[in-house]
């Protein structure tokens, strides 16, 4: 079994290239929307409890405080989801590699 560099991309074939290219544009595309959602409701949040006024800024605090909980929970268990595909996507690599049944480098 071969293990990939410490630093960079791992040792794949074609398919496990194409699915590891696939991830990580997933990946980008998750973070991007993540990122705006999340800043959108932060954003909503604190206008709502200093601009308008609607909410009262001790229990907005306390909204503040669970979207950000719920985000990090979120973005965790997405990370390490796609981490275990991508290690996924690596050992089917080195199993076709290592049968020959993968297309070449």
């Amino acid at each position: 079994m071969t293990h990939p560099a410490p630093h960079g991309l791992p040792h794949l074939d074609d398919i496990g290239r194409r699915e590891f290219d696939a991830l990580s544009r997933a990946r980008m595309k998750f973070f991007l929307r993540f990122a705006l959602t999340e800043g959108a409701v932060l954003a909503i949040l604190i206008v709502l409890m200093y601009v308008a006024r609607v909410i009262d800024p001790d229990i907005g605090l306390v909204a503040l405080i669970g979207v950000a909980l719920v985000g990090g929970f979120v973005l965790s268990m997405v990370l390490t989801r796609q981490m275990k595909r991508q290690q996924e996507i690596v050992a089917e690599s080195e199993a076709r590699r290592a049968s020959g049944a993968g297309a070449g480098e």
